[in-house]
């Protein structure tokens, strides 16, 4: 089979995605070409150390189509010539795009009702509850989305939705949101063993409750400040960790000020990746208590790192990766009074933070970098060899 791998930025996170896919496909005897839209990322401002390891030793079959253009987008007749070129050229059985509504993942579903030569399937973590949907703009979703013939999402409420937009089940399978689990988990080992060096290095408090969020109005991080002043667990020495940035920075100090916790609550710029695991590893836990969130890689990083995590409903990872006092805590969202209980019950009670982070380790391994690869050529192989034509 040959498969034609097309995403915006190949960044960090999708690298090792990537790499698992192409030892699958070498292990299989399948041929597998990598179209990089844009060259730069227009969201991360930090070095993406994955990305430059993975270019650094020139991989064969791939091409970036504009080198000096962010994923923020442009140039759209341009990049549709050279991205129908290399079609053309790889003459591919499936190509594989990120999202459906990507300006180049548009211009694909064209190409393959046009030519007819290749099945195409889109790769996304949307579901139903993200948000207020317009029922006229999901008509006119479903319209588009029917002319995919396959899905790889996150989970099954995403591929509940997928369902909805026209994709049956049978041509969607699950595991897009995946981390490298087992290189993030042995840098939060390395970590621990050097608790000292680490905490001087980042600045770190003794004991700190960790939220990784965009300071933004869905992400309720005000929400986390709010539950961590009525834990009170700011006089137990605990200090809540807020690593992001964003518009609603300002608010947030003023809010933890305002609630007699602000010497508590600290603030951090995001790191790269590499060094994100130990800060997932010197924490207590790490909360995500969105508005909605589409799945939430922190939660994956927790849990690699042993740590467990409290998430809101409306997570994807909600009752999928994160299972309710299994591995973690799921809540309401909006619900202080229920997340301060719960920060507090895990600060406040070692061996149930123990099991929990245990039991959350184990959970996490499955959602691996060889899932992702696994399901999207099961996925392949299935549409490929189905008498059904979309």
């Amino acid at each position: 089979m040959r498969l034609l791998f097309v995403i915006g930025h190949l960044g960090d996170y999708h690298v090792p995605r990537y790499e698992a896919l192409l030892r699958l496909a070498a292990s299989r005897g399948d041929e597998l070409f990598l179209t990089e839209v844009y060259g730069r990322s227009g969201v991360y401002t930090f070095p993406q150390t994955r990305r430059a390891g993975f270019f650094a030793r020139s991989p064969a079959r791939l091409v970036t189509l504009e080198n000096d253009l962010t994923d923020a987008g442009g140039r759209a007749l341009r990049i549709a010539c050279k991205l129908a070129r290399v079609v053309r050229n790889f003459e591919p059985d499936v190509v594989v795009t990120l999202g459906y509504n990507t300006s180049y993942s548009l211009w694909l579903c064209i190409l393959r009702h046009t030519s007819r030569r290749f099945s195409l399937i889109y790769m996304s973590d949307s579901k139903a509850d993200d948000g207020r949907r317009s029922p006229f703009k999901e008509s006119l979703k479903r319209i588009l989305v029917r002319r995919f013939d396959g899905a790889l999402v996150a989970g099954q409420r995403h591929r509940a939705y997928a369902q909805t937009l026209g994709i049956p089940l049978e041509r969607s399978r699950v595991g897009f949101d995946v981390i490298d689990v087992a290189q993030f988990s042995r840098i939060a080992e390395e970590a621990r063993a050097s608790d000292p060096e680490i905490r001087s290095l980042f600045g770190l408090p003794q004991r700190y409750v960790l939220c990784v969020s965009r300071f933004i109005a869905r992400k309720n991080v005000d929400v986390v400040v709010d539950a961590f002043a009525r834990s009170q667990l700011a006089g137990q020495g605990i200090s809540l960790l807020l690593v992001g940035q964003g518009p609603g920075e300002r608010a947030l100090r003023l809010l933890a000020s305002r609630l007699q916790v602000g010497e508590k609550v600290c603030f951090m710029r995001p790191v790269p990746n590499s060094e994100m695991a130990g800060i997932y590893a010197l924490s207590e836990f790490v909360v995500l208590a969105s508005e909605f969130d589409q799945w939430g890689l922190c939660v994956n990083e927790a849990f690699a790192a042993a740590r467990t995590a409290i998430v809101t409903a409306t997570c994807g990872a909600a009752g999928e990766l994160v299972l309710d006092n299994i591995n973690g805590f799921i809540v309401k969202p909006g619900d202080t009074d229920a997340l301060a209980e719960r920060m507090r019950a895990l600060v406040l009670h070692d061996a149930m933070r123990e099991r929990l982070s245990k039991q959350a380790r184990e959970t996490v391994a499955r959602w691996s970098p060889a899932f992702f690869a696994s399901n999207l050529m099961d996925l392949a192989d299935y549409i490929v060899n189905s008498s059904v034509r979309r």
